[in-house]
């Protein structure tokens, strides 16, 4: 009798959230990392900062949603359900950093 050996791939494997969400917040760091590396070549990059950083939940769309719909072709539904919380944590607390700014005046 020959013994039977595991694979460690689960066939319905979904992945995990967690790495969904480091994955996530990991891009947005590198994210910020390239608007600070702009930022150290001059001033008239300053628009240029100011909206990579300033609307930061808006712009990780460019970089989450092919990433997430990838996952989701790939059977990764838990990871990419981390990586799309992840995305609406930060969207979530980049409005309301700017509700305030708007709420105090500046």
């Amino acid at each position: 009798m020959a013994a039977q050996t595991t694979s460690s791939a689960v066939p319905g494997d979904q992945g995990s959230l967690f790495v969904g969400l480091v994955v996530c917040w990991l891009l947005n760091l590198a994210h910020l990392g390239v608007a600070y590396l702009i930022f150290a070549t001059g001033e008239r990059t300053l628009p240029t900062v100011f909206v990579l950083v300033g609307a930061i939940g808006l712009v990780q769309i460019a970089y989450v949603a092919p990433i997430w719909y990838l996952l989701r072709r790939r059977g990764k539904k838990r990871m990419a359900t981390g990586l799309a919380i992840a995305a609406g944590t930060t969207l979530l607390f980049n409005g309301t950093f700017w509700l305030l700014l708007l709420i105090n005046g500046s």
